[in-house]
């Protein structure tokens, strides 16, 4: 098995992987970019940090071409200029060294350019309730319509993006049940299969 250099991390809301995602950084000596990666997007592209939280997960249309962000020939429409921005961002994150990339298509991103190890955290419907209301003040009232809007937000941005399906196992290399294996012990399933990879 070829050596691991970057961990990407799919993830349900309310499941921890942003919460794993760091963990696994932590025992690997890595660093680990999830919301980061919007403010560096900000800067490459000049949209405001508004906007791009605003369209960061909304549906896109797969790119069928590069972008080139400071071209004046064409307007793009802002959806495909910060998928743009962000691929742009994980591309140059990625070759600073390895790495833990949470959400925004990095498993497609990074397809056949460096090896990954592509991770999808999943919980079941209650545990996730359990934790939007204990850890992000969800009111149990709103709770179940939030965690169906956010999962079908990142299903809509995943599936138009990587044309394959957003939490199907077939997309994953492993996939993790946050809730009944805890945050600690994903994060160090994870931890050693890097580390296995690394072994000559």
């Amino acid at each position: 098995m070829a050596e691991i250099k970057v961990i990407t991390i799919g993830r349900h809301y309310c499941a921890g992987g942003s919460t794993i995602g760091k963990l696994v950084a932590e025992k690997l000596g890595i660093p680990c970019y999830d919301r980061e990666i919007i403010d560096m997007a900000a800067q490459k592209s000049g949209i405001a940090m508004s906007e791009i939280q605003k369209y960061e997960e909304a549906a896109l249309s797969i790119l069928k071409t590069p972008i080139n962000l400071f071209s004046k020939e064409k307007e793009y429409p802002i959806t495909e200029k910060i998928f743009a921005a962000e691929t742009e961002v994980i591309m140059e994150l990625v070759s600073n060294g390895n790495c833990v990339i949470v959400g925004r298509c990095a498993d497609f991103i990074l397809k056949n350019k460096v090896k990954t190890l592509n991770v999808f955290i999943n919980a079941s419907f209650e545990k996730r309730q359990e934790c939007a209301i204990e850890k992000h003040n969800i009111s149990e009232d709103e709770v179940e319509a939030r965690l169906k809007k956010y999962d079908k937000k990142r299903a809509d941005y995943y599936n138009s993006n990587t044309n394959k399906k957003w939490g199907d196992i077939s997309s994953y290399d492993m996939c993790l049940d946050s809730g009944k294996l805890g945050y600690e012990m994903c994060a160090e399933i994870i931890a050693d299969t890097v580390k296995l990879s690394r072994e000559k």
